[in-house]
C-alpha cells in the first residue's frame, strides 16, 4: 500500500476548493435548498408545486392548490429555519408564494 504525500488533499476538500474558485457555491447551495424542500414537502405535496425556483436568497413556490398556500403562510418561519438547518447555513432571507 502506498503512503501519502504531506502534498496529497482530501477529495472532499478539493472539490470544495473547486466550487469555490469557479463561482459555483450560490448555484449548489440553490439546488441543495430545492432537494432539502423537495425531501420535508414529500411526494404528495410535492404535487401541488408546479414551479419552485431560489433567486436573491429567496424561495420562490407556485403551487396550484389554495389551502396549501395558506398553510405554508402560516408556516413559513419554521419551512425556512428547516430548510436553513438543512444546508447548514442561514442563506434563505424569504419566501414567496405565488
Amino acid at each position: 500500500m502506498k503512503k501519502r504525500n504531506a502534498s496529497e488533499e482530501k477529495l472532499s476538500s478539493v472539490v470544495d476548493s473547486f466550487i469555490n474558485h469557479y463561482g459555483l457555491k450560490k448555484r449548489f447551495q440553490e439546488h441543495e435548498i430545492l432537494q432539502a424542500f423537495n425531501e420535508i414537502m414529500g411526494p404528495f405535496l410535492m404535487k401541488k408545486v408546479t414551479n419552485s425556483y431560489v433567486k436573491n436568497k429567496k424561495l420562490f413556490l407556485k403551487l396550484s392548490s389554495a389551502s396549501f398556500k395558506q398553510e405554508l403562510v402560516m408556516q413559513k418561519t419554521k419551512l425556512l429555519e428547516q430548510l436553513n438547518k438543512a444546508i447548514g447555513e442561514d442563506y434563505l432571507k424569504d419566501l414567496v408564494i405565488v
